[in-house]
């Protein structure tokens, strides 16, 4: 029993094993969730490991050789997610099944893998679904990426005490993807939306001045990066950044936009996937966070800096702000993430 332990390592550690992680369904989040895979797949060598995952975040999941598989599902319903882990059902059965999101759909997609061991967080309906349930006040006690490593400390009976860093594999094209969307230049990504609402956005506005300056000083060319439906704000800021400006939003699959990012000199955007993924890849980021928690869900990486403004009302996780001024986004000031791009691309 390693040091820590808090129970009798699981027997399927001495063999081989069949285990289902039902992972998150936002990038941001998927990112978040590496630590957790990898470390599973340390501590059980001989296992075999599904992935159960949207379509949209698969690329975060790749990799990591001939045990894991990807059981990549369309939409975010109930059905798909379920019927996933039904036909993926090895002919003995899961072992067990961690179970990242904390929603009752995942909850439900676990019970439909007739694991034997099912893994998650308590809150709703959603217990009465686990063999294991964590108190759910845990999930929200330190990073998001401590409280997915918690899965497997119950899974594996021991407590683990450095939570590793988010890895993405790069792709191995990364370059000519890169130079053949970016151009030749060297160039920043901007990641000026937010999925999760318009709250965590700071002013499209601030971001044009931003690339203006970085494009001016360093002589770095701009690319906006985003999704589908942030395509004609991104092209807006586009417009508003200055003569080369790119608009990739939603015209980039997710592996191009991993390429684009590890191909950045420096990635800046708000608390969203992107970011994530930048910091993930070990490129220099810098973060905008507002109505979010930065000692939840900062992205972590050799290469982060956050800025944010103090605020009376935040965090508050709202995807609307009920005053309409979002004014922890207001006060940060366009000259406070330039100096932290700068200093990024100083390697300070």
């Amino acid at each position: 029993m390693r040091k820590g332990s808090t129970g009798n390592c699981t027997p399927c550690r001495s063999g081989t094993s069949e285990l289902l992680l039902i992972a998150p369904n936002w990038l941001g989040d998927a990112v978040m969730a590496t630590p957790l895979l990898r470390s599973l797949e340390e501590r059980f060598p001989e296992a075999r490991i599904a992935v159960a995952c949207r379509r949209y975040v698969a690329a975060i999941f790749e990799g990591g050789g001939p045990r894991r598989r990807l059981l990549v599902y369309g939409g975010e319903g109930v059905r798909a997610r379920a019927a996933a882990a039904y036909r993926a059902r090895p002919a003995g059965g899961f072992d067990a099944c961690l179970v990242a999101p904390p929603s009752f759909s995942a909850a439900l997609a676990a019970v439909a893998s007739r694991a034997r061991r099912r893994i998650g967080y308590a809150g709703g309906w959603r217990s009465a679904l686990l063999t294991d349930a964590l108190p759910a006040a845990l999930y929200r006690r330190g990073h998001l990426s401590r409280a997915y490593l918690g899965l497997l400390e119950r899974f594996a009976g021991e407590t683990i005490a450095e939570v590793p860093l988010p890895a993405v594999e790069t792709p191995d094209d990364w370059r000519e993807t890169a130079s053949r969307v970016c151009g030749g230049r060297p160039y920043c990504v901007l990641a000026p939306g937010a999925t999760y609402g318009a709250a965590k956005a700071w002013p499209r506005a601030r971001y044009a001045a931003l690339a203006r300056r970085i494009s001016a000083a360093p002589g770095l060319a701009v690319v906006v990066v985003g999704g589908a439906g942030e395509r004609g704000d991104a092209e807006l800021l586009s417009a508003e950044a200055g003569a080369g400006a790119r608009n990739l939003a939603g015209k980039l699959t997710l592996g191009e936009l991993v390429a684009v990012l590890r191909g950045a000199a420096v990635v800046a955007g708000n608390d969203s996937g992107p970011v994530h993924v930048a910091a993930a890849l070990g490129v220099p980021t810098v973060a905008v966070f507002g109505p979010t928690s930065v000692e939840w869900t900062a992205p972590r990486g050799p290469a982060v800096r956050i800025v944010r403004a103090e605020a009376a009302c935040a965090p508050c996780f709202r995807r609307e702000c009920p005053r309409g001024t979002v004014e922890c986004l207001e006060r940060v000031d366009v000259e406070d993430v330039r100096r932290a791009v700068e200093s990024l691309l100083k390697g300070e």
